[in-house]
């Protein structure tokens, strides 16, 4: 067997073990860790509760330091575990644990054996790992960040946060969460006077009770929706730090680019893999909207009861989240095979495959919760119908390790002036490759009317098309993934039907008739399959949204505070 064959059997074997062998977490989803927070708990509480869940799916997978070194399948797994339904915040600290934090120290580990408990911690989720690099007056102009760690006389190093401008923001760093918290933390390293470039240190930012001397903390209200992080502004006051916190050398770089680029080397795969714990939340709202659309009823023409689901209206989004689904996971076995394998030899095409993914992935996700929560009616305007909490709490996922619409304007404005190109397409007749090739073609007829592409007209003409130009690559390697593990053509040619109405570049090849004709066609074909499709989820033990059963419904009804009494109101005496 050629070595491609044997990549596409090994895509096709793992996609089937993460759609069809039960998770990990199983037992998990029906303890009572798992169950909906009682509102009475205080925000701290029901943060500590994060954490706890956090420590619980860690565990439930135990990966080793080769898992998240190596990026193995089961470090794909875990992103993709069905219990980011249930808390995307727990897999969130998780992600940030694992790939930042234990990403970015593990290199030092051979250099700095007191190293390996601490990595063992993060690990295990014993304490809060943290990666701090962003800052509050640069953002993604990172290279450019102001913290400093200078080298004192003494051989210790005073890490300080020069300006309120220099404050380091988002990463969740607080008490409240009742871990030890630790940090790598990106910082401008000073030498006699001399700025030597940017390193990571290791800092204790607080013993789970108190934050550490000279670390001050001012922590963000609760994001709306979502299940309570610390998010929070960090400052560091002269905090002193001993010689080994420095991960790295005193030597200043060669190149100050690529010396930055390596010290956040797991920035990519942050990128890449975050984005595809949005997949399991896709099929959580497949099943809860069609549970409820089955269940909800109204009276037909005939005069008896008719479920909603018949209704075009409400199964074709349904219809067009599962395949969605299936091939985003396609994809994502696909992007994360080849991450891996450019990573160690180009990053700029592991780059390609982290953005396009990510670009996609971000987009279907927006798309597909907004148009299942709204088929739900009143019952999606609350969190505990699962569906707008998790549009809510994933929205962060779009900025996180990167904006996708700057990754999207880096990646495009390299592509177009030629610096390196993304794989050439499977079947370039295909009609995904022909839509890619054409907008980049009018991209770079474009492009030969500027000077450069830093002016002003390459800003106003070429950056508004930086987006869709990703999302084209994404589209063509998604379809491209899907074929290759014999996903279902029924479930491709949905999937296919509604990228069509994605870009007006179609309507000069396909009507907009022939679009509709085909879309129609597919859902067709796929529709007396739905209820299979949406219990090969395999979501079910995950999803506990009121309006999926009459069951759940009755005791939620029991939960709410009820309020009755004796009181009488004569109106007629206010007149």
């Amino acid at each position: 067997m050629s070595e491609s064959n044997t990549a596409v059997a090994e895509c096709r074997v793992l996609y089937e073990q993460i759609w069809h062998t039960p998770q990990k977490t199983l037992e998990l989803a029906r303890s009572d860790l798992m169950k909906p927070a009682p509102a009475s708990l205080s925000l701290e509480e029901r943060t500590r509760l994060t954490y706890k869940r956090a420590q619980a799916l860690a565990r439930a997978h135990n990966l080793t330091l080769q898992d998240v070194v190596e990026m193995t399948p089961a470090f794909w797994k875990l992103h993709m575990d069905m219990l980011t339904a249930m808390d995307g915040s727990a897999i969130n600290l998780i992600s940030v644990g694992y790939n930042l934090f234990v990403g970015t120290v593990a290199p030092f580990l051979p250099t700095h054996p007191e190293l390996g408990p601490i990595i063992q911690q993060a690990l295990n989720v014993d304490i809060s790992s943290q990666f701090m690099l962003t800052e509050l007056g640069h953002g993604l102009d990172a290279r450019n960040l102001e913290t400093t760690a200078t080298l004192l006389p003494n051989g210790k190093i005073d890490l300080h946060t020069p300006t309120p401008n220099a404050a380091k923001c988002m990463p969740p760093n607080t008490p409240r969460n009742g871990l030890p918290t630790i940090a790598v933390v990106i910082a401008r390293l000073i030498v006699e006077g001399e700025d030597r470039g940017v390193r990571p240190f290791l800092v204790p930012m607080s013993d789970g009770k108190k934050m550490c001397k000279g670390v001050t903390s001012k922590v963000f209200p609760q994001r709306p929706g979502a299940n309570p992080i610390d998010h929070a502004l960090t400052y560091f006051n002269h905090v002193e730090l001993p010689f080994s916190a420095l991960l790295g050398t005193l030597e200043k770089p060669r190149n100050e680019r690529d010396n930055f680029l390596q010290t956040i080397h797991r920035m990519g795969a942050g990128t890449l893999f975050l984005a595809g714990s949005t997949i399991p939340l896709i099929k959580m709202a497949v099943y809860n909207a069609s549970k409820f659309s089955f269940r909800r009823h109204i009276q037909g023409h005939d005069g008896k009861p008719m479920p909603v689901i018949n209704f075009r209206t409400q199964h074709l989004p349904i219809l067009h989240a599962i395949a969605r689904a299936h091939v985003l996971q396609a994809f994502l076995i696909y992007a994360g095979r080849e991450y891996c394998i450019h990573q160690k030899t180009d990053s700029r095409i592991s780059h390609i495959f982290a953005t396009t993914f990510k670009a996609v992935t971000i987009h279907h996700f927006q798309t597909s919760l907004k148009a299942l929560n709204e088929g739900c009616g009143w019952q999606g305007y609350y969190d505990r119908n699962q569906i707008i909490a998790a549009e809510m709490e994933f929205r962060a996922v779009a900025t996180a390790e990167g904006d996708v619409r700057v990754l999207a304007i880096r990646l495009a404005s390299e592509l177009l002036i030629g610096r390196y190109a993304p794989p050439p397409p499977k079947n370039p007749q295909s009609l995904l490759a022909r839509h890619e090739a054409g907008l980049f073609a009018e991209a770079r007829d474009l492009v030969k009317r500027f000077k450069n592409h830093r002016s002003e007209p390459f800003n106003r003409a070429i950056l508004p098309l930086a987006l869709p130009l990703v999302l084209a690559i994404g589209y063509r390697m998604a379809i491209e993934a899907a074929i290759d593990i014999g996903l279902d053509p029924k479930i491709i040619a949905l999937y296919e039907a509604s990228i069509f109405r994605e870009s007006s570049w179609f309507v000069e090849v396909i009507s907009r008739k022939e679009q509709q004709a085909l879309e129609a066609k597919a859902a067709d074909e796929l529709l007396p399959e739905l209820e299979r499709l949406v219990e090969e989820t395999g979501v079910e033990p995950y999803c506990y949204a009121p309006m999926t059963s009459d069951k759940l419904w009755e005791g939620y009804v029991k939960e709410l505070e009820t309020f009755e009494g004796d009181a009488v109101w004569d109106f007629k005496a206010r007149l």
